[in-house]
C-alpha cells in the first residue's frame, strides 16, 4: 500500500471529478470551475459548483444559505475550496464558523486551480447571492506566483491560468474562429527563457496587487472590512515536516516534480521577497496583511501532521490554520 493510500486515502476524490480531467465546467469568464451537484462522503458542491461548509449542525454554500441574515467570506484557490480535507466539515471555511464566536458563518468562495483574476471574477459574478457580508477575507497568493514563469505570450494582460496552453491551442485550431490571429503563437516558448525567480516575484506581486485593488473596491462598496492572508507552502513553514508529510511528499516527488517546477519558490528567502512587496502593497491601500507561515511555524512543532502535500492542510492543519488566522482577525 502507498502512503497515499495508508494516510489519504479520500485524496482520490480530489484526482477524480474535481482534476483538470475530471468532470469540470467550462463557464464564461471564469474558464473552469467545480462540477454542480456533486455528491460523496468528501466532497459535496451546490448547483452553483460551490463547495458546502458544516458547521455548527448547519449545512450552507454560496448558493445555498437559506435564510441566514448575514455572512462572513473566505475567498481564495484550491486551499480555501479544501483540496485535502476528507470531507466538508474540515475546510477552513467550516472550521473557522465553528471556532469562531462571532454568530457569522464563514462562506467558502475557494475555486481550484484559480490565479487571482479568476477570485476576483467569481466573487464579483456571485456576490448577488450574498445577504449582508460582514468581512471578507483573501486567503491567495501562491498560484499567481507559480504561474508567474510561464512565457509574457500566455500571460498576456491579466496572467497565465492553469490549463491555459489547452484553451490557447484550441482557439488558434480553430479555422473559423474569428478570435484565432489574437491568439496565434500563445503556446510559441522556444524564444523565449524562463523569468527569473526575482522577475517572477515581482510580476506575482503587481498582478496579485492588482487585483487586491479591485476586492477594496468592492469590500468597499459592501462597507466591509478586507484582509489579505499570504496562504503558506509547507517549507515556507518548516524545512522538514511530520513524518507523515515527509512519506507522502516523497511519493509524490516520484509521481509528479513539485520540486522541480517551484524548487525556488519553496525557499525562505523568496517567501520574505514575495511576502515584503505584498505586505508594502498593502498597506499603501490600508488592507491588512497576513503573512501566516511563520504564525504557524511559531505556534506549531515539526511533529504536527499539518499538510498533505506542499499546499493543502490536512483535517488537523486545516483546525490549526482556522483558529490562528482568527486570532489574527479578531
Amino acid at each position: 500500500m502507498s502512503f497515499i493510500e495508508k494516510y489519504t486515502p479520500y485524496m482520490s476524490e480530489y484526482s477524480g471529478e474535481f482534476a483538470d480531467s475530471g468532470n469540470i465546467n467550462w463557464l464564461p469568464y471564469l474558464m473552469y470551475f467545480h462540477p454542480s451537484n456533486h455528491r460523496s462522503k468528501v466532497v459535496n458542491t451546490d448547483e452553483a459548483g460551490f463547495r458546502y461548509s458544516e458547521a455548527n449542525g448547519q449545512r450552507y454554500s454560496v448558493a445555498d444559505l437559506g435564510s441566514t441574515d448575514g455572512v462572513r467570506i473566505i475567498a481564495g484557490s484550491s486551499t480555501v475550496f479544501g483540496m485535502g480535507a476528507s470531507e466538508d466539515k474540515h475546510t477552513l471555511a467550516s472550521r473557522m464558523t465553528e471556532n469562531d464566536s462571532r454568530e457569522e458563518s464563514w462562506v467558502n468562495f475557494g475555486g481550484r486551480s484559480f490565479n487571482s483574476t479568476q477570485e476576483m471574477i467569481l466573487f464579483s459574478l456571485n456576490s448577488y447571492r450574498l445577504p449582508k457580508v460582514k468581512e471578507i477575507v483573501l486567503f491567495s497568493g501562491f498560484n499567481d506566483l507559480g504561474l508567474a514563469r510561464l512565457p509574457k505570450n500566455m500571460r498576456k494582460d491579466h496572467g497565465a491560468f492553469f490549463m491555459c496552453g489547452i484553451f490557447y491551442n484550441a482557439m488558434e485550431n480553430k479555422n473559423n474562429s474569428l478570435f484565432k490571429n489574437w491568439f496565434k503563437g500563445s503556446t510559441d516558448q522556444e524564444d523565449e527563457p524562463i523569468p527569473s525567480l526575482e522577475e517572477q516575484i515581482d510580476y506575482a506581486a503587481s498582478l496579485t496587487l492588482r487585483h487586491l485593488n479591485v476586492w477594496q473596491a468592492l469590500a468597499k462598496s459592501l462597507g466591509v472590512k478586507l484582509t489579505f492572508v499570504l496562504q503558506p507552502l509547507s517549507n515556507w513553514v518548516r524545512d522538514t515536516g511530520s513524518k507523515e508529510e515527509q512519506e507522502l511528499f516523497s511519493e509524490l516527488e516520484e509521481k509528479g516534480n513539485f520540486t522541480e517546477m517551484y524548487g525556488d519558490i519553496l525557499t525562505q528567502e523568496c517567501l520574505q521577497n514575495y511576502a515584503g512587496k505584498l505586505e508594502q502593497g498593502a498597506k499603501k491601500m490600508k488592507i491588512k496583511f497576513i503573512n501566516m507561515s511563520p504564525i504557524i511555524s511559531e505556534k506549531t512543532s515539526k511533529d504536527d501532521w499539518l499538510f498533505v502535500d506542499r499546499i493543502h492542510f490536512t483535517d488537523y492543519g486545516h483546525d490549526v490554520v482556522s483558529k490562528l488566522l482568527l486570532n489574527e482577525l479578531t
